[in-house]
């Protein structure tokens, strides 16, 4: 079982747990965020679940790699941080590109946080935001992306 996820709102960490409450809820959109900081991890959570997504929070990459790795079919799109140990933000989307070609990824990038716009596409990035993101434009974003 992959330790260090903390499934938002009341859902135990099980799997089937997990799958039988987001086929109840009639979410249409399942939503994987990814930041080593689980205060911001959380309030990410949140606020998709406010835009009426469901969410799995992973504060560690690796983690989220292997969970991804054994569903990737239960995601609709994915929030990665940058700037985190052992992935980078970039790095963990070409993995998840390897694993599910269309997977569409939105990066997080502190305001401090190195990197261009071009490396970002090359990694295939479909869209950086700025941290911190407004509940608005990533609600604007991932609409754009999950049409």
């Amino acid at each position: 079982m992959v330790q260090n996820i903390v499934i938002c709102r009341g859902c135990e960490n099980d799997k089937r747990a997990l799958l039988f409450k987001m086929q109840n809820e009639r979410v249409r959109r399942r939503v994987m965020v990814v930041d080593d900081e689980e205060d911001i991890a959380r309030m990410l959570g949140e606020m998709l679940r406010r835009l009426g997504y469901a969410s799995v929070v992973c504060d560690r990459p690796e983690n989220a790699l292997k969970l991804f790795l054994n569903t990737p079919e239960r995601f609709d799109a994915v929030i990665v941080d940058e700037m985190m140990p052992v992935l980078k933000g970039t790095q963990l989307t070409r993995q998840l590109l390897r694993i599910k070609d269309d997977i569409p990824v939105i990066l997080l990038t502190g305001h401090g946080d190195m990197i261009s716009v071009d490396e970002a596409r090359e990694s295939g990035v479909r869209i950086t935001l700025t941290k911190p993101v407004e509940k608005a434009i990533l609600g604007e974003a991932l609409a754009g992306l999950l049409k």
